[in-house]
């Protein structure tokens, strides 16, 4: 899970090198509920959170590459194996983003 804000004069995202499960334990860690990056003000309300990353794809991957080893039986095997492992920490994932969205 990525944290960032959203520049309106830069019209892009600002990613933040923090890690926090709510909004609540995010001002805990900066010390308040208003910070700047820059001259730009933002409230812990401002900050959303995404996907870090595609795991389920990944895990498919990787489990294909390790199957590999075991012929094409052992690709579809591990390709299986590996996209449920990467489905299961995707649905995680997606759990602590909309926990701290909603917070």
């Amino acid at each position: 899970m990525k944290l960032y804000v959203f520049n309106p004069i830069k019209k892009q995202k600002v990613y933040l090198n923090l890690s926090a499960p709510t909004r609540q334990s995010l001002a805990r860690q900066i010390g308040g509920r208003i910070f700047y990056i820059g001259d730009q003000r933002y409230s812990i309300y401002d900050v959303k959170a995404e996907n870090d990353s595609n795991s389920t794809a990944t895990g498919a991957a990787v489990g294909g590459v390790v199957g590999a080893l075991g012929g094409p039986v052992g690709i579809l095997i591990g390709g299986f194996l590996g996209g449920l492992i990467g489905n299961s920490t995707q649905d995680e994932e997606n759990a602590k983003i909309r926990k701290f969205n909603n917070s």
